[in-house]
């Protein structure tokens, strides 16, 4: 058995604060490849002339952009909460057991060995007389 006794908590808060952030453009990015193929209805929009598909994927874009921003800043805030709150309860209760398994890694087979193509025959000479 292992135990996690403590977390960094820069750094941990630092990569899922990446996280956060890459997984809101991963979804804003999807979602405005949604409008500019489905659009967006002009009802929705309070009947804003000249809006259209494009200019609305890539206000989604922009907005995005800011969400992931605030999405990373957030993550980065309450995983370094959380982390601190893990080490000071980690100091009395022990820490989180994990029972690791040693991997035997295999090596990739060798390649195969060069061979000499085959001999050919010696070229035949006069005929031997006899």
């Amino acid at each position: 058995m292992v135990r996690i006794r403590r977390f960094g908590v820069l750094r941990t808060a630092s990569v899922l604060a990446l996280l956060y952030g890459l997984a809101a453009l991963i979804f804003f990015g999807i979602f405005a490849v949604f409008v500019l193929v489905v659009g967006i209805p002009s009802s929705n929009l309070g009947g804003m002339p000249g809006f259209d598909a494009g200019a609305g994927a890539v206000g989604i874009l922009i907005f995005g952009a800011f969400a992931a921003a605030i999405y990373g800043i957030f993550g980065w805030i309450f995983t370094a909460i959380a982390c601190l709150l893990y080490n000071w309860v980690a100091g009395f209760a022990g820490g989180v057991e994990i029972k690791l398994e040693a991997v035997q890694v295999l090596a990739p087979p060798p390649p195969p060995a060069a061979t000499a193509p085959p001999a050919s025959p010696p070229p035949a000479g006069p005929p031997s007389e006899g």
